[in-house]
């Protein structure tokens, strides 16, 4: 007789935590006896997971100082659970109901309420009552003068890219600081012109106004080059075509601000935010390169402008102009040596960085008026700035028809440069920022700037990283700005015309430094996700190498490609039972824990949707072992060989007695009959019996099985019989289960009904078991088979293998030792 090992059959209703508890399944009035055993051995287990006595010896006595839990109850589907414990009823309001409240929570009026109101929409209220004035003020001030020198540059500069008047750049850099102070929640920010959003807008103005642009120009490569703005012949002047693709920019902004829209920046990662800012960096310091070596080369925008802009550079490399190298060095070396090493120490002194910025500022535009760098070394150089501000006036709005893509494209664009640089610098110095309200604060600057003859705002990323290292501490530093602005736009513009650009490609190179520095914090991104490490890359190689905005799509893309990947393919985890406890877990990270036999416990680690139905289905199969329908065509095959083989057998012996044709014919149908049954309802004939399977209760029975019927051919135990006989799905990880779901939960139950394997579900959320009433899911499954914790599902499984065990045995060989 062929020994199957020993099978634990639990005699233990433990719902609790040790396996305390002790009761018979064996049926009242059983004469027969059982011997039970509690001598278990865990030395192998020990030795395996490196545990060694002393070890052991801490760990029970650490165990001792612990809370201990002991729980005695009795097992609970789900609906005994429903029926025993009386749910909170449901509430549900009609529409007019809903509207009634509602109203009473957001519509009233009270003097607390209007001061939130007030704090929410003008968030600088709240800044000034905090606001520390001898330790920010002097910070404020030195960051202010330092920006507002930064500002007539860019501006100017900036503005001839937007195919605008360089003096239209000067009206942005005022107004934009100064309504972004009342409205804004970032503190650090520098709100003004920015090279992106003033080629992006370069396109409207090139096809509605009558000025050559920077995109009218296209050479055969497909590269469009940068010109000088000449004057056409459209409706339209530049900047009035500027002002009104603004202003609809504003309205889309502050559309998306009041319906709180500012919410979607929650899909821009950090991960995508500090690679698409590092990879806008690249393009802030290759702007910058050209004017460090002075030299006069096309512009390109498109694809691979980066690419081409260097190759371009290296063409025109012989061309260096020395005295510009040579002071954008000098300046590089002066800024590098006053932040490693002076900032601290003068800190201690004067509380606020060395103003090494704006020493050069002043340094340079003087010494450059007293030599005269301009002409006598050939440096580009401020020049002009024109005085007065202009009158308030309504942009043309006929042409909003035409600029409706355009104008959207560049609000997304300005919002998502102003949130990316807002976080970054929320971070670092610990504090919130609003996305709503940002988006809300950044339409009303563009708003109130159209309406003055400016183009589109955004924070800049050069200017930012200037500002917050001079010390800014709040947006103070923006009304310290536009004072000086305004009294340069006034009286003083001329003062600053012979200040050498490269001086200010200096302070926007050092000023890079700690964009720079992220790449540092790769290899540690890398170990610890790889996931957000590709993310990072995308982003920041789509970024560098096809455009700004090209970048931020695709890392935007890639971003939401990875989050649905890790949905459609989620972690299954098989679960597994830590000995006497009702603590079950994923069998590949524990070593401690075990499957039970004849069980297997799947966790499936997502939502269940029409997405991820096919997987959660062929996953089942794999973890199982078990393919239903594989195992049900294979089981029909054989039984139809053995009837024909019967057949052919008694055909054969035709020619013996009436009495041995009935004798064959009887033995034929009865073996027929015996191999549709289950010749082995445990699968212990594949069952390890050198598993120990003590932890589902102390007690074991010595089973061994006799074949009566020798003479009978049975099928292999792989084809008919399978060692599964219920399959456990924890189904806490379904926060959603849709109609596709619910089809291929009922799919999947059929199937293994079909051979002989049940289906149970384990702690389903409310709106899962809502879901599976309202589709007719009960007509498949009974709602019975619906259990409240893993550990009572093992304990039903257990008790009904079991039964099924001694009812076996009456019908059957198989012979219980006792």
């Amino acid at each position: 007789m062929p020994h199957l090992g020993k099978v634990a059959i639990s005699n233990a209703i433990n719902a609790g935590a040790a396996g305390n508890i002790n009761r018979a399944f064996v049926p009242d009035g059983d004469k027969k006896s059982y011997a039970f055993t509690t001598d278990i051995s865990h030395q192998k287990q020990d030795l395996q997971a490196g545990i060694t006595s002393d070890d052991k010896s801490k760990n029970v006595e650490e165990k001792r100082h612990r809370p201990r839990y002991v729980v005695d109850r009795a097992t609970y589907t789900q609906p005994e659970f429903d029926s025993e414990f009386a749910r909170v009823p449901a509430t549900k309001h009609t529409f007019k109901e809903q509207a009634g409240m509602f109203a009473r929570e957001n519509v009233y009026c009270s003097w607390r309420r209007l001061g939130s109101l007030l704090m929410t929409v003008l968030p600088f209220l709240g800044i000034m009552r905090r606001y520390r004035v001898r330790e920010y003020l002097l910070n404020d001030i030195m960051a202010g003068i330092t920006v507002a020198i930064m500002q007539i540059p860019q501006g100017m500069g900036y503005a001839m890219l937007a195919a605008v008047p360089p003096v239209y750049g000067l009206y942005v850099s005022f107004f934009g600081p100064l309504v972004y102070f009342f409205f804004g929640t970032s503190r650090h920010v520098s709100i003004g012109t920015f090279a992106v959003v003033s080629l992006m807008l370069a396109g409207s103005v090139d096809r509605l106004s009558g000025v050559e642009t920077v995109a009218s120009q296209v050479n055969n490569t497909g590269i469009f080059t940068a010109t000088e703005p000449s004057v056409g012949s459209g409706k339209y002047s530049a900047i009035e075509v500027a002002s009104s693709v603004t202003l609809l920019a504003a309205l889309f902004q502050l559309g998306m601000g009041v319906l709180r829209l500012g919410s979607l920046s929650s899909y821009l990662s950090d991960q995508l935010v500090v690679g698409f800012i590092t990879g806008a960096s690249i393009h802030v310091f290759t702007s910058q390169v050209k004017r460090v070596l002075g030299l006069d080369i096309q512009s390109f925008s498109g694809l691979f402008k980066i690419v081409y802009t260097y190759i371009e550079i290296f063409k025109h490399i012989a061309e260096t102009n020395i005295a510009s190298l040579v002071i954008s060095l000098i300046c590089i070396v002066l800024l590098v040596l006053s932040k490693q090493f002076l900032d601290d120490k003068f800190k201690k002194l004067v509380r606020t960085p060395v103003p090494m910025e704006l020493l050069l500022v002043i340094s340079g535009t003087s010494l450059s008026y007293v030599f005269n760098f301009g002409a006598k070394y050939d440096l580009e150089i401020v020049g002009e700035i024109p005085t007065g501000l202009p009158p308030p006036s309504l942009p043309p709005i006929d042409i909003w028809v035409t600029v409706v893509s355009d104008a959207f494209a560049i609000a997304i664009v300005a919002f998502t440069i102003n949130l990316s640089l807002g976080k970054i610098f929320a971070k670092k110095h610990n504090y919130e920022i609003n996305s709503n309200q940002e988006m809300f604060a950044l339409g009303i600057v563009n708003a109130v700037t159209s309406c003055f003859s400016g183009f589109i705002s955004s924070a800049s990323l050069s200017r930012s990283l200037v500002q917050e290292g001079a010390g800014c501490k709040t947006q103070i530093t923006s009304l310290v700005s536009c004072s000086i602005l305004l009294f340069v736009l006034l009286f003083l513009g001329p003062l600053f015309e012979y200040l050498p650009n490269c001086v200010l490609a200096a302070i926007i190179v050092v000023a890079l430094k700690g964009m720079f520095m992220q790449y540092k914090q790769l290899p540690k991104l890398f170990r610890h996700s790889k996931t957000d490490f590709g993310i990072w890359v995308v982003t920041w190689a789509s970024t560098v190498f096809l455009d700004v905005t090209y970048g931020l799509g695709i890392g935007v893309g890639f971003s939401l490609l990875t989050i649905i990947w890790r949905t459609n393919h989620p972690q299954v985890a098989v679960m597994g039972r830590l000995e006497d406890t009702n603590i079950y877990k994923d069998i590949s990270i524990y070593q401690p824990v075990f499957e039970l036999p004849c069980i297997k416990i799947v966790r499936f680690e997502a939502s269940l949707y029409f997405a991820n139905a096919e997987y959660f289905r062929n996953m089942l199969y794999a973890v199982s072992e078990v393919t239903p329908t594989k195992l049900k065509r294979l089981r029909l095959r054989v039984e139809e060989k053995l009837k024909k083989k019967k057949d052919s057998e008694c055909t054969n012996g035709s020619q013996h007695s009436i009495e041995s044709h009935n004798s064959c014919s009887s033995r034929v149908s009865a073996s027929s009959d015996e191999s549709l049954e289950p010749q082995d309802p445990l699968g212990l004939s594949n069952y390890d019996s050198s598993v120990d399977l003590s932890g589902l209760g102390h007690d074991y029975v010595d089973i061994e099985v006799t074949e009566t019927s020798a003479d009978i051919e049975k099928p292999p135990a792989s084809v008919t019989d399978a060692d599964l006989k219920f399959m456990i799905i924890d189904c806490s990880m379904f926060s959603y289960v849709d109609i596709t779901g619910v089809q291929t939960l009922a799919q999947i139950i059929k199937e293994y009904d079909e051979v002989d394997i049940k289906v149970i579900l384990v702690s389903c959320r409310h709106n899962v078991r809502a879901m599976l009433q309202q589709s007719g899911f009960y007509k498949t499954l009974s709602a019975d088979r619906l259990f409240l914790t893993v550990h009572d599902a093992v304990l039903f499984a257990v008790q009904s293998t079991s039964k099924h065990l001694l009812e076996y045995e009456k019908t059957s060989s198989i012979v219980v030792h006792f």
